[in-house]
C-alpha cells in the first residue's frame, strides 16, 4: 500500500536496469534521454510488463511501450480513463458459487463440504470481493483448529470486520484507507453519507441532498467517486458495495461523531417522505407520468 509510488522516470530507470543497461549508457542518455533508451529496448523485445496498483495515468502512460510485441498489464483502483488504447477489464464480484469454490480451493474440500453453510455465510459477509475472500480463506487455512462457523460470526458483527479480515501485512480496511485519502473533501463527505441510504442504491437528486450542493455538482462527486472504484455505476442509480457500505458507515462516525450522523439520518429521512409526496401532487396534478419521467425519492 505505498503512498509514493514510483514517477514514470523511476520506474523507466528501474527496467532499464532489469535488463542490465549498463550504468554508463543511462549516464551518457541522461534524464533527457532515458525514455528514447527505454523505449529504444521495450521495442527489440517480447516481454511482459506489469504495473501493479498504479495511482494515476501520468506515471503509467509515459511507461507504455510505443511499439514492437511487448504488453503491459495494469492493476489500480482506478478506472484510469486518461489512458487510451488499452483494454479494460473491472473485476468485480464473484458469484456465490465462485466464491465458494475460491474459498474452498484455500481450505480444502473436505473442510468445504463439511462447514458449507458456515462457509456460504463467510462468502456472504466478504460482499463476493476477491480481496476479502483472499483474506478470510488465509486465515481459516492457517487457523486450521478453527471452525468457519467461527469466521463467520465474528464478520456478523459489523463494526469488527475490519479486525477480522487481517491476514499477516494483509488488511482489507488498509485498501479501503487508501482510495479513501486520496478523495477531494466533497467526494469523502459523500462517500460517508451515502452509507445513510436504506435501500439498495441511490441516485444523483439524493446525492445532492447529502452533499448539501447542487446537483451538476453532486453528479461530478459522483463521477469522481465511480472513478476511484468506490461506488458501481448501474445505469442511472450508484451502489456501495456492502463491505465498503459498512466502512462508510464507520468513517461518518469516526469524521462527524454519532450525533453528527444521526442528523444525517434525520435529514434524509425528512427528505423521503417530502419528496414522496411532491411526487404524488405532480402525478396528480398531471394526470399520470409520462414514459419519459423519473423522479428520484432516494
Amino acid at each position: 500500500m505505498n503512498e509514493d509510488p514510483p514517477s514514470a522516470a523511476d520506474i523507466m530507470l528501474s527496467v532499464l536496469k532489469e535488463f542490465r543497461v549498463a550504468d554508463t549508457e543511462i549516464a551518457e542518455a541522461g534524464a533527457a534521454g532515458r525514455a528514447a533508451l527505454y523505449q529504444g529496448l521495450l521495442g527489440d523485445r517480447r516481454c511482459l510488463l506489469v504495473f501493479d496498483n498504479a495511482r494515476d495515468e501520468s506515471r503509467i502512460a509515459p511507461s507504455l511501450p510505443r511499439r514492437g510485441r511487448g504488453m503491459c498489464l495494469v492493476t489500480s483502483r482506478k478506472a484510469l480513463t486518461g489512458l487510451r488504447d488499452v483494454r479494460r477489464m473491472g473485476l468485480g464480484m464473484l458469484s456465490a458459487e465462485e466464491a465458494f469454490a475460491f474459498l474452498g480451493g484455500m481450505i480444502g474440500q473436505e473442510r468445504a463440504r463439511r462447514e458449507a453453510a458456515a462457509l456460504g455465510e463467510v462468502a456472504l459477509r466478504c460482499g463476493y470481493l476477491p480481496l476479502a475472500l483472499r483474506i478470510a480463506g488465509s486465515r481459516l487455512a492457517t487457523r486450521t483448529g478453527w471452525s468457519v462457523r467461527r469466521l463467520a460470526d465474528r464478520l456478523a458483527v459489523d463494526k469488527r470486520w475490519p479486525d477480522v479480515l487481517v491476514a499477516g501485512d494483509r488488511r482489507v480496511s488498509a485498501a479501503f484507507d487508501l482510495s479513501y485519502r486520496r478523495l477531494t473533501p466533497d467526494a469523502a463527505r459523500l462517500f460517508r453519507r451515502l452509507s445513510v441510504v436504506p435501500g439498495p442504491d441511490a441516485g444523483a437528486a439524493c446525492a445532492a441532498h447529502l452533499l448539501g450542493r447542487d446537483l451538476s455538482c453532486a453528479e461530478g462527486v459522483l463521477g469522481e467517486l465511480g472513478e476511484a472504484g468506490l461506488l458501481d455505476v448501474v445505469g442511472d442509480r450508484f451502489r456501495l458495495h456492502a463491505l465498503l457500505r459498512l466502512y462508510a458507515r464507520n468513517r461518518l462516525e469516526a469524521v462527524e461523531g454519532e450525533a453528527g450522523a444521526e442528523r444525517v439520518r434525520a435529514g434524509l429521512s425528512r427528505r423521503l417522505p417530502d419528496t414522496t409526496t411532491a411526487a404524488g401532487r405532480w402525478f396528480a396534478a398531471s394526470g399520470g407520468v409520462p414514459a419519459s419521467a423519473c423522479i428520484d425519492v432516494c
